[in-house]
């Protein structure tokens, strides 16, 4: 049920992103394929790696985790993370929507547009509990990991799991590429070399 893609490019249009912030911005319409679909009790992790031509304000590109539940079609949590274009630098962005969206940042040092970016989401345990770490993935030059940096924990992703035996909550996982700049005159087009999700069996 792994899911495993090398060597594609997405693109968006100018004005699309996904954000939620109150009391009433909703904002759902970043393009979104390449979907990799399990249930949340299943996913163990995704990763991605990426790098595009950053110009625009909140430009950005990454992995996108949402989550349905089994009674509705519509998103009803989700889980953003990857690079964003801010303050004219790029930046490691991570955003949690549980009812409302929040936003964390740290800048990008290092960076090489020849390797590009790779972020990862892995489920993790603890004695306090389970939880979903992001981390930024550091390679070398043969694309092994040298240095595995943590971003942030999310401790939500995972509480209601066991609902209705494993059955109710469904996770969709794909790559993320949106251009909030409404006045942007091009789309963004970002170059992936990689995407993967596991999933237990």
């Amino acid at each position: 049920m792994d899911t495993t893609e090398d060597s594609f490019v997405l693109e968006a249009e100018p004005g699309t992103d996904i954000w939620k912030k109150p009391p009433t911005t909703d904002v759902w319409n970043a393009p979104i394929s390449r979907i990799s679909s399990g249930l949340l009790k299943k996913f163990q992790a995704a990763r991605v790696t990426f790098w595009g031509p950053w110009t625009e304000r909140y430009d950005q590109a990454g992995l996108l985790l949402v989550l349905k539940h089994s009674t509705s079609p519509d998103p009803a949590k989700w889980i953003k993370t990857g690079l964003e274009f801010y303050n004219e630098a790029p930046h490691l962005s991570t955003v949690a929507c549980d009812r409302w969206a929040d936003w964390s940042i740290l800048p990008l040092t290092g960076a090489d547009a020849q390797k590009g970016l790779t972020l990862e989401v892995v489920r993790e345990s603890d004695e306090h509990g389970k939880s979903a770490w992001v981390y930024h993935l550091v390679l070398d030059d043969q694309g092994q990991v040298k240095e595995k940096r943590p971003l942030r924990e999310i401790c939500w992703i995972f509480a209601d799991e066991d609902e209705n035996d494993g059955e109710a909550w469904v996770l969709d996982v794909s790559p993320l590429v949106a251009r909030p700049e409404k006045n942007a005159k091009d789309a963004l087009k970002v170059d992936f070399t990689e995407f993967k999700v596991e999933w237990l069996p």
